[in-house]
């Protein structure tokens, strides 16, 4: 079952080369040892906001300066992109902006490369989307399987890499995981898009509902997991009304000001 989860994952993210890991943390932490030895510039740059909490600590433990890009609610600026990327290690960000905000991808890219700058993406929340989640453009894809994902299994992750010597660049930090044995099998059932595109639908439908209470709505155009908002105690009526957890904002992982996180990726779809 190994070889089949293995092949699953390369066809989502479109590289040759993936391997499992015990958690997404995990994965984080082996692309960062990576990038150390692959490109050994002073920093690592990440968003402003919209990323994840292990953004703003692992790099330390490398011994890399963190810079953070100017985001419009976890957008990354392009403007200032062009010029933070050109003396980067490497750029890490989510393919959802704090789970609700699609990243426009392919520029991001376009801008790494042009800079000798490896692209990072934490695809936990784009696994199996055809347009993120995308090997053709990031150098390295990380991500998690664990509670409350589009690939639900509650523990895991995984790590791929555009080139097959990558890897031998973390031998140390990869010897510092163990995979559970029972994971392919529990794995492979998983791998589909099923609950990812539950979840696009979901938004739409709570963005229209909200649209029709005149509640403004954060990135309104772009796809997402969740659904972000202006705070209001009209935003909180609904939420309990649906029955929908929410995380009250600012916080790094979502927004950096006053707002409701709806975490529909919460639900069990």
């Amino acid at each position: 079952m190994q070889e089949e989860v293995l092949k699953k994952l390369s066809k989502f993210t479109k590289h040759k080369h993936v391997r499992i890991t015990d958690r997404g943390n995990s994965a984080i932490f082996v692309a960062m040892a990576m990038v150390k030895k692959l490109n050994p510039k002073p920093f690592i740059l990440i968003p402003d906001q919209g990323g994840w909490i292990s953004f703003r600590t692992y790099p330390r433990l490398l011994d890399f300066d963190i810079k953070e890009i100017r985001t419009d609610k976890g957008i990354l600026n392009l403007k200032t992109l062009k010029e933070g990327t050109k003396n980067a290690s490497a750029l890490i960000m989510t393919s959802f902006a704090g789970y609700f905000a699609d990243q426009p991808l392919k520029k991001i890219a376009k801008i790494c490369k042009k800079n000798d700058c490896l692209l990072i993406e934490d695809a936990s929340g784009a696994i199996g989307d055809k347009s993120l989640c995308d090997g053709k453009r990031s150098d390295i894809i990380v991500g998690s399987f664990g509670r409350w994902k589009p690939v639900n299994l509650g523990y895991g992750g995984f790590i791929s890499v555009r080139e097959r010597n990558f890897f031998d660049q973390a031998k140390e930090a990869f010897s510092m995981i163990k995979v559970h044995n029972n994971i392919y099998d529990e794995l492979y059932p998983l791998l589909n898009t099923k609950r990812l595109k539950a979840l696009f639908d979901l938004q739409k439908k709570v963005k229209e509902e909200l649209k029709s209470k005149n509640i403004k709505i954060f990135h309104e155009a772009k796809r997402g997991l969740n659904v972000v908002t202006e705070y209001s105690s009209e935003v909180l009526k609904y939420c309990a009304e649906k029955k929908y957890q929410y995380v009250l904002c600012p916080t790094y992982i979502r927004l950096n000001e006053k707002a409701v996180s709806i975490e529909l990726k919460r639900l069990d779809l």
